[in-house]
């Protein structure tokens, strides 16, 4: 780097530009990525969360089904552990059809937001003027 070239100023070759094209091209690809790629997360640890509760419903089952002493018994263990189980998919399927529909939401675009700018007045002290005869000139105003 010359002496008399500014760091901050960028190095005038041929290859300059057309990295600075692929970096900006490669920003504006992660933004059309990124909802997709945020939705695929949510929908692994949607799937993953259901796993879990699908798994403590079996427990459940296998513990209530350990306590029954009639057909009876085993009945109402198998229907709470289906009730259980339905319940669980319907919330799970609702939350995956939402992941569904922001993976393919528009990205956002930055805008520029402009700011109303009202005028202002000075704020102003006043401070009491003891050596003014005249009842005007009893405050002193200060910027």
């Amino acid at each position: 780097m010359n002496q008399d070239q500014p760091r901050n100023q960028p190095q005038n070759s041929a290859y300059h530009d057309g990295y600075h094209l692929l970096f900006e091209g490669a920003d504006m690809v992660s933004s059309f990525w990124q909802p997709v790629l945020k939705s695929v997360g949510r929908w692994h640890l949607e799937v993953a969360g259901l796993g879990i509760k699908h798994t403590q419903a079996s427990f459940r089952l296998t513990q209530d089904l350990s306590r029954c002493w009639t057909a009876n018994d085993v009945a109402a263990a198998h229907l709470r552990y289906w009730d259980q189980i339905t319940s669980t998919y319907a919330q799970s399927s609702q939350r995956l059809a939402a992941t569904v529909t922001r993976s393919v939401d528009a990205p956002l675009i930055p805008s520029i937001v402009t700011l109303t700018v009202k005028p202002r007045s000075h704020d102003l002290i006043e401070l009491p003027n003891t050596d003014a005869s005249d009842a005007a000139e009893q405050t002193r105003k200060v910027a």
